[in-house]
C-alpha cells in the first residue's frame, strides 16, 4: 500500500485504486475528463517517488509531471495537489483519511425475505357492447 503526500495532507491508496481515484476521494481539487490518459487535464507535479502508468498515456507529459488518472504509485509519492477550499481547515488532521477497504468486501449477507403474499386477482367480464365502443387512435 502506497502513501501519497500532498501540500496538506497524507493517505494511503486502496488495492487497485488509480492515484485520481485517491486524490478524489481525499477531498483534493483535480480536474479531468478521461479517467484514460488522453487528455491530460488531470496533470500533477511528481515532487517525489514513482508511478507506473495501466495505460500508456497519449497526453503529453513533461518530466515531473504525471496523469493521475492512469497510473498507481510504485512507492511513496508527493505530489504537488491541493485539497478543496472546504476541506483545508481540517489539514494536519491524521486521521482525516483513515484507510478505506474496498465497498462490499466484508458486506454482512442480506437478511432473506419473506415469500411475497400472490394478489388474488379479481375476474372481471366485459359485455359485449362495451367491448364495442372501444375506438382505436
Amino acid at each position: 500500500m502506497s502513501t501519497v503526500r500532498t501540500q496538506h495532507t497524507s493517505f494511503s491508496l486502496i488495492p487497485q485504486e488509480t492515484l485520481l481515484d485517491g486524490l478524489e476521494r481525499t477531498g483534493h481539487e483535480v480536474e479531468y475528463q478521461c479517467r484514460g490518459g488522453y487528455c491530460g487535464m488531470c496533470r500533477v507535479r511528481l515532487l517525489d517517488g514513482e508511478v507506473q502508468y495501466l495505460e500508456q498515456p497519449l497526453a503529453f507529459v513533461a518530466a515531473d509531471e504525471i496523469l493521475p488518472c492512469c497510473c498507481v504509485p510504485r512507492s511513496d509519492v508527493r505530489v504537488d495537489c491541493e485539497l478543496r477550499p472546504e476541506l483545508r481547515d481540517w489539514q494536519g488532521q491524521e486521521d482525516m483519511f483513515p484507510v478505506q477497504q474496498p465497498l462490499f468486501a466484508d458486506a454482512l449477507p442480506l437478511p432473506e425475505r419473506p415469500p411475497a403474499k400472490k394478489a388474488r386477482r379479481k375476474r372481471t367480464t366485459k359485455s359485449a357492447a362495451s367491448a364495442s365502443n372501444l375506438s382505436l387512435f
